[in-house]
């Protein structure tokens, strides 16, 4: 498989397709087809399609590795199956597929002879991974038969930390389960259908190595791995010592010091007063000149090196020049024929694409052109949150703005929205400059709340972005994406948006064709409008309730004050006017001031009160006794008024209380849980059945009226239901069943988090479980939930049980088989630091 455009490796496939890209002296794609000779594997079929003529052109019919190559052009992407279906011909007797960018020294005569005594029509080669997001995970048997997989999960969906390599051993009656010419992919298409139908799909545990080269910290680390002879390579060169090898066509000085783990390629010059520090590769007819020193980096071929250069840490592509005098510090990337001038220094991480010239003496602290690091993924479980003038800056937002046009065809419109707040206002014009550059248009819509931006992007048919200081931390700032429904971006598209972001390759409109920025004011009105003409005015202006309001000095005072008058309420507001907050509250402050809220209004005798956060997306409930409702016990209240209106479902997350399927049952309805992130609960909210639906954070949505959390129309629906129904907050909260709720929270490194949900799959693969988010085990009389942070090196441990004793030994229980997993990682952990 050598179809791959290798764009996540940037600058460094910028000129090259990725089977090409070179470790340890030779392209990927050679170590693998040595690889197969190796194993008796001579008759190869390369599937081709980026840059497809430069493989052909390297390796021809193959003959300099030993086997019998042949290719197959893709005219255009047809997934990792589909490319396959077009070599049908040649494949008539079992075979192998494996990835010609992937570095491993994997066993395959062992996997064929698995294959062969499974009698399977399929086996996927699988490897535990310490991260396994980026990979398709899969549950085997004790015997290896396949029980279930996924394609890059999220920590949620992580059900094993066996990753699928991409290895596959395969009989050709496979052929049978698609059809020619169509995009179609092994795991995402033909294995679950092979499943489906009973074929025997079996998954094999490899033990040898396996890298997929998808990142420059892998890339880097693939290099080093050869040299220290943790992967069974053929290194193009003469062993000298322990760990050094110098091609015999490469000249390295006498005055030279080379301190292994090294590569010297051929043709290479290392001169006098050089240093190689180990590990490191130097590229073919590369030249270092005296005084250098080069540190833990790699060299590719036709490159110059100029007296007295420091290298820690960086690559450096073909044909570059680096003139006297120069610094390359710590992950630095320098793509084919850039020319960095003396003296000059390229800072940490800093990336500069091809054919780019560095003046003399300059310090280079973002990449060029319109480049930059900001942190390994934008999004968060919440969106995008960042720091305001450190994470978040004007040239951040602008490269974010053109990442985001990007996604649009030249000529569509994004609107943008904000809070009233000046940090909002600095990224909200930054993000438009940036989209605007890319030949998208902006809709500028000026201050609105969060729900009122996302109302009018469903109902314009229009993306949005939303920007506003962070309701919890002052300090920070949230950017919020909504498609053209209103919804947060979908895995796929985030990852779209992360791949356009750092691979800094946004789309650059010509001066002619560059977006328009429109303003447009009064976007609140037709939300007001659509707000009263839901209500049964009727029924709530005869109510003429007394309500108070703490808008916490946010948007939602721009529009709930016109849809609650329209009610006939008596309204006592609370902090009204739009005002910046520049200090952090700290909890204990903030829940003194709910507690006043509650003596308010049980001293004015209010039906309820209501603390809207600055947003306008998620509240605070006070009952008409003053009581301070929590998150779960106004979940539970809302569900009960609810479904007294409208049987059907309500939604919430995986980590929901028991409480809340008992509640619904009574009321001859159902309770659905999901995946615990606030994206994925309006996400499955789309369903036609569900009633409301909440993220358990004081976030509600009402999907008869939008699919968002919105506080405003959560609080006019609250007291239409009441009026509908005669009830109050208080007799309602006592009627919550009595269940127990109990939580833990272990820290779990990121890299064992795979094995966790592996060893929970393993420990209860036949019972009764449920997957949504996390393993969730259901026992008698409730459930136990192991699900992993998203955002956190950190595991939580939930039990809700009609018994407080279950509860307690439950989480006790699974805490404890967090820290014995966590602990038997641990000095596998150390002895890789150690290395």
């Amino acid at each position: 498989m050598a179809g791959g455009e290798g764009s996540r490796l940037r600058p460094l496939t910028s000129r090259q397709p990725k089977p090409l890209v070179p470790v340890a002296g030779r392209p990927i794609m050679e170590h693998i087809l040595l690889h197969l000779r190796r194993h008796q594997m001579r008759d190869v079929v390369a599937t081709v399609q980026y840059l497809g003529a430069s493989i052909r052109n390297y390796f021809g019919d193959g003959s300099e590795q030993g086997v019998s190559l042949s290719y197959s052009v893709e005219d255009s992407p047809l997934g990792t199956a589909g490319s396959v279906m077009l070599a049908r011909q040649t494949l008539t007797e079992p075979f192998v597929v494996i990835s010609g960018d992937s570095l491993t020294d994997i066993d395959l005569a062992a996997a064929a002879r698995f294959h062969r005594e499974r009698r399977a029509i399929a086996t996927i080669v699988l490897k535990p991974v310490p991260n396994p997001l980026e990979y398709g995970v899969v549950v085997v048997d004790e015997g290896g038969a396949v029980q279930r997989f996924i394609e890059k999960p999220s920590w949620g969906e992580v059900i094993s930390d066996l990753a699928n390599t991409g290895i596959y051993i395969l009989d050709p009656a496979v052929f049978d389960f698609f059809r020619p010419g169509e995009a179609t992919d092994w795991s995402g298409d033909v294995f679950p259908k092979l499943l489906k139908q009973g074929e025997h799909v079996f998954g094999w545990v490899a033990s040898g190595y396996w890298e997929d080269v998808g990142s420059h910290a892998a890339y880097v680390k693939a290099n080093f791995d050869c040299l220290e002879g943790k992967v069974k390579v053929q290194i193009p060169g003469d062993r000298v010592g322990d760990s050094t090898w110098i091609h015999p066509d490469a000249e390295v000085s006498p005055g030279a010091r080379i301190d292994g783990p090294a590569l010297i390629c051929a043709g290479a010059k290392v001169r006098a007063g050089a240093w190689i520090n180990g590990p490191c590769v130097v590229g073919g007819y590369t030249t270092v000149d005296s005084g250098v020193k080069i540190s833990n980096s790699i060299t590719w071929d036709h490159t110059y090196i100029g007296l007295n250069s420091r290298l820690r840490g960086a690559v450096v592509c073909r044909s570059v020049t680096i003139k006297n005098g120069c610094l390359l510090e710590e992950g630095s990337v320098i793509g084919s024929d850039v020319v960095i001038g003396a003296g000059s220094t390229v800072n940490p991480n800093v990336r500069i694409w091809p054919n780019k010239e560095v003046e003399p003496g300059a310090v280079v602290h973002e990449s060029i052109i319109w480049a930059g690091s900001w942190k390994r993924g934008l999004f968060s479980s919440y969106g995008l949150n960042g720091l305001i003038n450190v994470e978040f800056t004007p040239e951040f937002a602008a490269r974010l703005g053109a990442a985001v046009g990007a996604l649009s065809s030249k000529g569509t419109e994004i609107g943008i929205s904000r809070d009233y707040t000046r940090s909002a206002r600095m990224i909200s014009r930054a993000l438009m400059s940036g989209i605007i550059s890319s030949g998208t248009s902006v809709i500028d819509l000026s201050v609105l709340p969060a729900p009122v931006s996302r109302y009018w992007a469903r109902h314009n048919h229009v993306a949005a972005v939303h920007v506003q200081t962070s309701p919890v931390d002052p300090r920070s700032a949230d950017i919020r994406l909504f498609d053209d429904h209103g919804l947060n971006p979908d895995k796929r598209s985030e990852r779209r948006l992360e791949g356009l972001f750092f691979r800094e390759d946004s789309r650059r409109a010509s001066h002619y064709e560059m977006g328009r920025i429109v303003r447009r004011d009064g976007q609140t009105e037709r939300y007001i409008e659509d707000t009263i003409a839901k209500l049964d005015l009727e029924a709530v202006r005869g109510a003429a309730f007394k309500v108070l309001i703490d808008y916490n000095n946010g948007s939602a005072a721009m529009v709930l004050p016109t849809v609650l008058q329209e009610m006939n309420c008596t309204v006592i507001p609370l902090n009204a006017s739009p005002s910046e907050i520049v200090m952090e509250q700290d909890e204990g402050t903030f829940r003194e001031h709910l507690a006043e809220m509650g003596t308010i209004v049980a001293a004015v005798k209010a039906r309820l009160g209501v603390f809207i956060d600055t947003p306008g997306e998620r509240c605070f409930l006070v009952d008409e006794t003053g009581t301070v409702l929590d998150h779960d016990t106004a979940f539970a209240v809302i569900t009960q008024l609810a479904l007294a209106n409208r049987p059907g479902m309500v939604l919430g997350p995986a980590s929901s209380s028991l409480a809340f399927s008992t509640i619904a049952e009574q009321m001859r309805s159902r309770f659905v849980p999901t995946k615990i992130t606030p994206g994925a609960v309006l996400r499955a909210a789309q369903h036609a059945d569900t009633v409301v639906a909440s993220d358990g954070r004081g976030g509600f949505c009402w999907p008869d009226f939008a699919v968002s959390f919105d506080a405003i129309f959560t609080t006019v629906r609250l007291l239409e239901l009441l009026a509908q129904t005669g009830s109050s907050l208080g007799a309602l909260r006592a009627r919550i069943p009595s269940v127990s709720d109990r939580s833990a929270v272990e820290f779990c490194p990121w890299e064992v988090k795979g094995r966790v949900m592996r060893t929970m799959m393993e420990r209860h693969m036949k019972d009764r479980v449920d997957l949504t988010d996390g393993v969730k085990v259901f026992v008698d009389g409730g459930w136990v939930l192991v699900v992993p942070d998203a955002d956190r090196p950190e595991y939580h441990i939930i039990a809700s049980t009609l018994d407080p004793v279950q509860s307690d030994r439950l989480v006790a229980e699974y805490s404890l088989l967090v820290r014995t997993v966590v602990g038997e990682a641990a000095p596998q952990a150390e002895a890789v630091v150690e290395t």
